[in-house]
């Protein structure tokens, strides 16, 4: 698959971030856990347990200098049913995996179905809306991994995965997914290896949109950044 291929397929990608305050994404940019943990000099039991087992509830970091995170959960991992369905790692090398990832949905329709599952619908939340070839611009296409199912959810019949679950472009079927699959399901995650950080961050903003998804009873605020601002 290639980078073209990808983005007329995808023109959009969307990440989900709790953090309540867009200066400390544009401080810190977009953390996968791992970074978090990293950040706020998390180690020990308390790092193993945020990072090796599946999360039941969000988990709050405070660090002094940094301010604090707030950790999504990872409450439709259920420990059981995913070691029933991993293949080649154990649960603690599929979780550390997930964890040292930031993901992206492909299309809007993931994306909606994400935000109003029953765990997480009235969590306030940061919806970021990408230019995929301005991400591409900035990020390199071939450290990004794809994954054709939804990774941290073992709900429903899940799915079998394990070291070949995240593939490189290179190796990713998506000619013969999006023939038999449609195109909406050909892809169901994009990750990016650790972070994000600010300074990409604010170099894809020029092209981007950030759309503040809070709870139900609040409204729906839109923030966009463009080049000329940007520029100012």
């Amino acid at each position: 698959m290639s980078r073209e291929e990808f983005a007329d397929a995808y023109p959009t990608l969307f990440h989900i971030s709790l953090a309540q305050d867009m200066r400390q994404i544009m401080r810190h940019g977009l953390l996968s856990t791992a970074a978090m943990l990293d950040r706020c000099e998390v180690d020990g039991s308390q790092r193993f347990e945020i990072e090796s087992c599946p999360r039941p509830s969000p988990v709050r970091l405070s660090h002094t200098v940094h301010g604090e995170f707030l950790i999504n959960d990872q409450a439709p991992m259920n420990a059981r049913a995913l070691s029933k369905c991993l293949t080649d790692v154990s649960l603690e090398q599929w979780c550390i995996s997930l964890n040292r990832r930031v993901f992206f949905w492909p299309t809007e329709h993931r994306l909606a179905k994400h935000i109003g599952a029953r765990l997480a619908v009235r969590r306030p939340k940061i919806v970021f809306t990408f230019d995929t070839r301005s991400v591409f611009e900035v990020l390199d296409f071939d450290s990004f991994e794809f994954s054709a199912i939804n990774s941290g959810n073992t709900m429903r019949r899940a799915a079998l995965r394990g070291s070949s679950t995240f593939l490189k472009a290179s190796d990713y079927p998506f000619q013969e997914r999006r023939k038999r699959r449609g195109i909406g399901n050909a892809i169901a995650e994009v990750t990016y290896p650790y972070a994000v950080t600010s300074s990409q961050i604010a170099a894809i903003c020029m092209t981007s949109k950030f759309v503040l998804h809070p709870p139900a009873s609040q409204t729906v605020a839109e923030h966009s950044e463009t080049k000329t601002k940007e520029t100012k």
